[in-house]
């Protein structure tokens, strides 16, 4: 609910007028560069003047295509935001943060407001974005992280003690909003709208400011950060870990023996450091009038609204001047359009006569009738002769001057020095022969506009930070994600997922674990990653079967939209630890092979096999040996007791000599499917052997001789 505050909204448009006298002269030159490139190059007063003489001012803008060009150019510069995570959060989780800090800061919007802010900064000389959350959807109750731009940012203002380039570290930051009477009596009611811009304070010469902010059809919103901040204590434990006051104080506390010890997940743990911080807090006002509308935290220790810098300094009163990217070639613009305009005023002024001749050449009406009309065609012109012998002399037509064409040229000229900014980075004809002559004046070129990528890649790294930091507030609960995951492109990611029902584990956890963020910059203008291609063309056809060792880097070059699958199947081509030493520049190790295991398990199982035909071999054997003994000594006891007896036992040994034969004969029998098996045996672990070797010889292609450093194939 509104409340009335007299004396913070006076507070605070103290620091804004603060802010405006300070920045009057950048502010000054904003507009100035924006209507001079964007809009109407000549001054009012100078093209009245120019019309006093009967000159038409005429407009030859060169520094707009420019600016077209850089814009078009900061379409291709893709800055690639990465996070570097502690060593207690784990890759998965680090993955989907990172995956989640670009869908922010990198998605279709987003770009569109970074090449508004780069537009605004080249030509006026700074720029500001902002960041905020918000409701998914009117229906919905999860908030999420967006961003804007200003159309003036102008409006904007900062803590001039701000030290960092983006002043997202200062204590306080803002921006307007003009809104009109109808609107805002919509928003916050019609009571408080008749009130602002009639009311008066108690704040000395506060009704003049007041009245700026308001009008009889308009009122200025004010959105307000300020920063406040107060020390806390950071511990460090013996176990590596950091811990802040908040979090120290909730950990478990048991005393042993009168000593107070202390326990971090599970495992006591001491105090080896402790020191005091700043903590910072941001609170989030809206002002109207003498009214606060609206107040909330915001879930960040740095400012929201981010100054993008193009190239500034700071005099010698310690006063930040701005400066445009194309400051410097407004002179000669100007220079243009006067030369421009002086041309076109000779070219009006001059005669379009065909002949000079006297008054006697012409005399009779027939010559003069042929003269009058230069539409006449005939095999000569006729003229009459005059006494003294004068005859037509022909005109040469309106000729310019040599001057004022060169003059032309150099100021042309000019505006490429001053800018960086050739022909043939335009794609237009430049004085260069050879290709390396056209690379090397583009690469110079991209030298000096590299400047303006560098200062939007800061303020979007910044603003990665801010994202970073507000992730464990905004995304706080279960939701599933439609992320750009690195090898596997767009999938959606359910983040904080609980994996058990008290919720001591949970999957993709936003909430915990630390973060740094570091930028990445992608190319600086197109021509890079086709320079890049080229010369990985030229380097494959030297050595065609090179392409093997660098398919995945040749696919990330390929001009192409929605490239990962494309990527994704030419990295199989790759060997991985061919991968590995591109990442750590070390040279490949002999890598001893190793066979199939599935393969060695089936060559065991017959290995066991055959001890086990082997040992039922032994078996038999021995068990025929037996039998042959038992009858050799029945024969022998047959034939003691026939020499005894004196009986016939010629029947009962000739059926133990029968008996016998059946027992070799089943000896050799099963001796003879032993070896059958036995063999069959040899040839499975002879065929297994052999499919190990051809899939250890058949592995993908990492060796390479000393001598030529080729494949070695199977």
């Amino acid at each position: 609910m509104a409340r009335k505050d007299a004396k913070k909204a006076g507070q605070i448009r103290e620091l804004i007028k603060k802010w405006d006298d300070q920045w009057k002269y950048n502010k000054a030159i904003y507009h100035e560069m924006t209507q001079f490139i964007l809009g109407e190059q000549w001054k009012e007063d100078e093209a009245k003047l120019f019309e006093t003489y009967k000159k038409i001012p005429l407009t030859v803008n060169k520094i707009a295509p420019l600016s077209n060009h850089l814009l078009g150019e900061q379409r291709q510069n893709t800055p690639n935001l990465q996070i570097e995570p502690s060593n207690d959060v784990d890759a998965e989780t680090a993955e989907v943060r990172e995956a989640l800090i670009k869908e922010i800061s990198l998605n279709s919007r987003a770009r569109i407001i970074y090449q508004t802010c780069f537009q605004q900064a080249t030509i006026g000389g700074y720029s500001a974005y902002r960041i905020f959350t918000k409701y998914r959807d009117v229906d919905s109750f999860e908030l999420e992280i967006d961003q804007a731009s200003f159309k003036d940012p102008t409006k904007c203002y900062w803590d001039l003690g701000a030290e960092t380039t983006c002043k997202t570290d200062g204590m306080h930051s803002g921006f307007r909003t003009t809104m009109s009477r109808k609107k805002f009596r919509s928003l916050y009611g019609e009571a408080i709208e008749k009130k602002i811009g009639t009311m008066t304070t108690d704040i000395t010469d506060t009704d003049a400011i007041a009245m700026s902010f308001s009008d009889e059809l308009c009122i200025t919103v004010i959105d307000h950060f300020e920063r406040k901040s107060k020390l806390i204590k950071v511990y460090q434990l013996s176990n590596g870990k950091t811990v802040r006051g908040k979090e120290f104080s909730k950990l478990e506390k048991i005393d042993i023996d009168g000593n107070e010890i202390l326990i971090y997940e599970g495992e006591p743990v001491t105090v080896l450091k402790e020191k005091e911080e700043p903590e910072y807090s941001i609170t989030h006002t809206k002002w109207g009038g003498d009214f606060e509308l609206d107040s909330t935290d915001f879930p960040s220790e740095q400012l929201p609204i981010i100054f993008v810098d193009q190239n500034s300094y700071f005099d010698k009163n310690g006063k930040q001047i701005t400066r445009p990217f194309f400051k410097d070639a407004r002179d000669s613009q100007r220079y243009i359009n006067y030369l421009r305009t002086q041309m076109a005023y000779l070219i009006k002024v001059s005669r379009y006569d065909q002949f000079l001749v006297s008054k006697k050449n012409v005399q009779s009406n027939d010559t003069q009738q042929i003269w009058r009309d230069p539409a006449t065609i005939q095999g000569g012109l006729l003229y009459d002769e005059s006494p003294n012998g004068n005859v037509p002399i022909q005109l040469k037509p309106p000729e310019l001057s040599q001057s004022l064409l060169l003059q032309y040229q150099e100021a042309a000229n000019d505006i490429q020095v001053t800018t960086g900014m050739f022909d043939t980075q335009m794609g237009n004809q430049g004085n260069e022969i050879s290709g390396v002559a056209i690379d090397a004046r583009t690469r110079r070129g991209s030298f000096n506009t590299y400047v303006p990528f560098d200062s939007l890649n800061r303020a979007v790294a910044v603003g990665g930070e801010i994202y970073n930091e507000m992730i464990p507030t905004v995304y706080d609960t279960e939701r599933v994600m439609s992320l750009e995951m690195k090898d596997r492109g767009r999938t959606n990611i359910t983040i904080n997922q609980q994996m058990d029902e008290y919720g001591t584990q949970i999957k993709n956890n936003m909430k915990i674990g630390k973060f740094k963020i570091r930028l990445v910059p992608g190319p600086s203008f197109e021509g890079q990653k086709a320079e890049g291609l080229d010369s990985m063309d030229r380097m494959i056809q030297k050595d065609p079967e090179s392409f093997r060792l660098v398919a995945d880097l040749y696919a990330e070059n390929l001009p192409m939209p929605n490239s990962i699958e494309i990527r994704n199947r030419y990295r199989t081509m790759v060997p991985p630890e061919i991968i590995e030493a591109g990442k750590t520049g070390q040279p490949l190790q002999p890598k001893e092979e190793k066979p199939d295991p599935m393969v060695m398990i089936k060559m065991q199982e017959l290995q066991l096999k055959q001890q086990k035909l082997q040992m039922e071999m032994q078996t038999v054997q021995i068990k025929a040996q037996e039998e042959a003994q038992k009858i050799q000594l029945e024969e022998q006891k047959l034939m003691i007791q026939s020499h005894l007896e004196g009986a016939n036992f010629n029947k009962e040994i000739q059926q133990l000599e029968n008996k016998k034969e059946e027992s070799l004969a089943k000896l050799r029998e099963q001796e003879m499917r032993f070896e059958a098996e036995m063999k069959r045996i040899e040839a499975d672990l002879h065929m297994n052997h052999l499919q190990n070797t051809v899939k250890i010889l058949t592995h993908q292609p990492n060796h390479f001789k000393a001598d030529n450093h080729k494949e070695v194939s199977a």
